[in-house]
C-alpha cells in the first residue's frame, strides 16, 4: 500500500494517478472502487491498492473526507461504487441546503466506516419512520 505522509506527497500521487490511469488501456482505470476510512499516521491523507476486484482508497477522516477522496479521483477515472454509496454521493452533490449536504456526508462516512451501504441505510430509514411517527403522534 502506498501512503502518502505530506501535501507533497498528496499531490505526487495524483500526479500518479493521473498518469497512470490515462495509461490504463485494460479497464484497470474503471474497475469498482471501494472506499474505507481508518485511522492513519500523522499528516497520512489516503492510502491506494490495486487489487483483483478493483480499487481499494482507505482514507483518514482527520485529515480528508471521503467526498474528497471521491472527487479527487473522479477527475482521474470513472469508478463504479455500490449503488447506495452512489446515490448519496449524488444526493450529496445535487443537495442545495447545507444542512442537508451535511446529513448526506455523515451517511457517506458511516457506510464507509462499516463498509455496509444496506444496513447503513436500514438505520436511517429506520431514524426517519420514528421521527415521522413521532411527529404524527404529537400532531394529534
Amino acid at each position: 500500500m502506498t501512503t502518502l505522509t505530506t501535501r507533497v506527497g498528496f499531490d505526487a500521487f495524483r500526479d500518479r494517478m493521473c498518469d497512470r490511469f490515462g495509461q490504463l488501456s485494460d479497464g484497470l482505470g474503471n474497475q469498482h472502487l471501494h472506499i474505507e476510512h481508518a485511522s492513519l499516521g500523522p499528516d497520512e491523507y489516503f492510502t491506494h491498492r490495486l487489487d483483483s476486484d478493483g480499487h481499494h482508497i482507505v482514507y483518514d477522516p482527520r485529515q480528508t473526507s471521503g467526498l474528497m477522496v471521491r472527487q479527487f479521483l473522479g477527475i482521474y477515472a470513472t469508478f463504479s461504487e455500490d449503488p447506495i454509496r452512489e446515490g448519496v454521493r449524488n444526493a450529496y452533490y445535487e443537495e442545495k441546503a447545507a444542512g442537508g449536504r451535511e446529513i448526506w456526508e455523515i451517511v457517506l462516512n458511516e457506510i464507509d466506516r462499516t463498509q455496509d451501504s444496506k444496513g447503513v441505510m436500514d438505520q436511517v430509514l429506520e431514524l426517519l419512520r420514528q421521527v415521522r411517527a413521532e411527529t404524527k403522534a404529537t400532531a394529534v
